[in-house]
């Protein structure tokens, strides 16, 4: 065991250690069923308190958290993995496996950002993240607060125990909420005070594929829901979409959260859906898309030679779909505008943010063709099909730049600026009329640079994409009359405020190669950004959009 200290050395940041956390909650297995995560290996306080995290227990009886180590002997760089009690009054009574299962699935979930979009991500409200594990809200009002910039759960009574139930115990809230908090931080203004009801459905649909996804990329807890759902032995022909989807979605189960998937997945998809008053309702339709993408893939994959030869080689095949598609859908988010995030703009962005990484849309195992001779469909073929399922489409491949309208620009810029200083990104800005004009940018009014990040990945094919991601806003107060005669906006306040902005990216060799702009002096845009605020709020009858809506947690999980 390593003492205070002792330093690990030049390997630090690439250490990984295991720690055991619920697969679902507690009350799913008995003994409740277990998972095993892999975090970073780093420095941890009492609390415990991370570079990143800090996390807070809170025991019945007491006004103040207790800090609780993590390492056996107190050691700050010793992380110790400790089994929860097999006893579920224990388990519910257990501070120490309480603050080792939010630490750890907090931290596997930044993790994941991470790892995926090639690039540190940071909390709107600073360095670290605080978790309270156990505080004394209403579990109703468990959740990310983003006025406090922080994430509070609570607890509740439960017929089948003797003791409150930590609403933190539910591995799905917390890698739901944390999502909030990252999706919060990274882009603040998709569900301000100024947003749409669109920036937080999406906020609730990447939560909840998150939750989901996560807790399905184990290939253990995937094969125990096939043998759950009915699968025995071998899998050959019992293999069939009904056991998928039933192991796929079974999950929801022992998940706190899930209602949206305890839906049918092939139920008639609601009229106008993304005209939906509630942020939960439209987000469920496109996760609903996403995860039959999971099936479709996942039955793909079952035909390939081997697919089908133990049920634990179909539960890998599924989990390693559910990472892939997973993938895909959190490698958007760099791909999305700063404001006004519109479904469109989402598949757009996991369309083209996978072209960059895979060239050619390739079928499952490279195969010409499938069993009874048709063409098997490539992968993101089978996501825009689910995608149109849902009546969401979007350009060819070929166009999905956005760059139709921004041929010959200039580049009065240093590449090594560039990829770190935002006054480099005004320059070009600047030096492009055209850019400018696309944007309907008002030239009087400055435009703020919300970040300028360099960001590497690595493709399955083995090479490097390096690419700068750079992204701005452009806030404009009018008055009434102006915003009258230049927008054709007919406001009640004196003063209108109108914004737009973009995310530009540049390949490696400093080019644009990418662009999602939301225009800021469009009359045509302005006009129908505001009737759609003003409808939104008269469907809610004046309450503000929020990330949860009330009653959602009212009733026990299955």
């Amino acid at each position: 065991m390593a003492r205070d200290d002792a330093q690990p050395g030049v390997a630090y940041g690439a250490g990984l250690v295991s720690l055991t956390v619920l697969a679902e909650g507690p009350f799913t297995g008995r003994p409740a069923a277990l998972a095993s995560v892999r975090v970073p290996l780093e420095r941890v306080r009492s609390g415990p308190i991370g570079a990143r995290l800090d996390v807070r227990v809170r025991r019945p009886g007491r006004d103040e958290a207790q800090p609780i180590p993590l390492s056996l002997d107190g050691g700050l760089w010793g992380i110790d993995d400790v089994p929860p009690p097999e006893d579920t009054e224990q388990l519910l009574a257990d501070g120490r496996f309480l603050a080792q299962h939010v630490y750890a699935v907090a931290s596997d979930t930044l993790q994941i950002f991470e790892r995926t979009m090639g690039r540190r991500l940071g909390w709107a409200g600073g360095h670290r993240l605080r978790i309270d594990a156990y505080d004394p809200v209403d579990f109703r009002d468990s959740g990310y607060d983003p006025q406090r910039q922080a994430v509070r759960f609570g607890h509740r009574a439960d017929p089948r125990s003797s003791r409150h139930v930590p609403m933190a115990l539910y591995r799905d809230l917390v890698a739901h909420e944390v999502t909030h908090a990252i999706l919060d931080g990274y882009r603040p203004r998709w569900a301000d005070a100024n947003a749409l009801l669109d920036g937080f459905a999406l906020h609730e649909a990447m939560a909840d594929l998150v939750a989901m996804l996560s807790v399905f990329s184990s290939e253990a807890r995937v094969e125990q829901m096939l043998q759950e759902a009915g699968m025995q032995g071998r899998g050959t022909r019992e293999a069939d979409e009904k056991i998928l989807r039933s192991g796929l979605f079974g999950l929801a189960d022992g998940l706190f959260t899930r209602s949206a998937v305890r839906r049918p997945l092939d139920r008639e998809v609601p009229f106008e859906w993304t005209l939906l008053p509630e942020p939960h309702a439209r987000g469920e339709i496109v996760v609903q898309a996403v995860l039959n993408t999971v099936v479709e893939l996942w039955k793909q994959r079952l035909d390939c030679p081997g697919g089908r030869s133990s049920r634990f080689q179909i539960a890998q095949s599924g989990a390693r779909v559910g990472r892939q598609v997973l993938g895909m859908v959190l490698r958007s988010l760099a791909y999305l505008p700063p404001v006004d995030p519109t479904w469109t703009d989402l598949l757009r962005g996991i369309l083209a943010s996978d072209l960059v990484m895979m060239p050619y849309d390739t079928p499952p195992c490279g195969r010409p063709s499938g069993p009874d001779g048709a063409r098997p469909k490539g992968y993101r073929e089978v996501l825009r099909d689910m995608f149109w399922n849902i009546d969401l489409s979007t350009d060819p491949d070929a166009r999905l730049d956005g760059l139709d309208d921004l041929e010959g620009l200039q580049y009065p810029v240093r590449l090594s600026a560039l990829a770190s200083d935002p006054e480099e990104l005004n320059r070009f800005v600047w030096a492009n009329p055209r850019l400018m004009r696309a944007m309907d940018l008002d030239e009087e009014t400055s435009i703020r640079i919300d970040r300028v990040r360099p960001t590497v990945r690595v493709g399955p094919d083995g090479f490097v994409v390096s690419e700068i991601c750079a992204s701005f806003v452009q806030d404009v107060r009018l008055s009434r009359r102006e915003a009258r005669d230049r927008l054709g906006l007919r406001t009640e306040g004196e003063v209108v405020a109108v914004r737009g902005g973009a995310v530009l990216r540049f390949d490696e060799g400093g080019r644009l190669c990418f662009a999602a702009l939301k225009p800021v002096m469009n009359g045509e845009r302005q006009q129908a950004r505001a009737a759609t605020a003003r409808a939104e709020r008269e469907a809610a009858a004046g309450a503000a959009a929020s990330y949860h809506q009330e009653g959602e947690r009212e009733d026990l999980p299955a």
